[in-house]
């Protein structure tokens, strides 16, 4: 079994940052990314969580399901859930899978950073 690449968690002030460290989000890295996130967004219910997806090149289409399903539990939760750092192929994915309709995309941390700051 190939080794999990790790997910970087760090709290800062009004968001839970999951940075990805993986090329490619495959089945066994998006469900190491659901479990570690909720655990994160459990400790920490009044955050936006923020997941920074800047390392990632492709996406397996199963994990595009995990990504979904982990949006639609922050939208139970009352928690934002922001994508961040979208490479071109992988924005490109979004686009044809209209996904970029349900998700909250910002090019940068520092840029989503400033829209929970603005709308908190």
């Amino acid at each position: 079994m190939a080794e999990i690449t790790p997910i970087e968690l760090t709290s800062h002030d009004r968001f839970v940052l999951a940075t990805l460290q993986c090329e490619k989000l495959d089945e066994p890295h998006a469900l190491d990314m659901q479990q570690k996130t909720h655990a994160a967004v459990d400790q920490s219910p009044d955050l936006a969580l923020v997941l920074d997806m800047s390392h990632v090149q492709l996406v397996a289409s199963l994990s595009l399901g995990a990504l979904v399903t982990l949006l639609q539990c922050m939208k139970l939760r009352k928690q934002r859930f922001i994508l961040v750092g979208l490479q071109p192929d992988v924005r490109q994915m979004f686009a044809v899978c209209r996904l970029g309709r349900l998700f909250e995309i910002y090019d940068t941390i520092e840029t989503a950073r400033c829209r929970i700051q603005q709308e908190s």
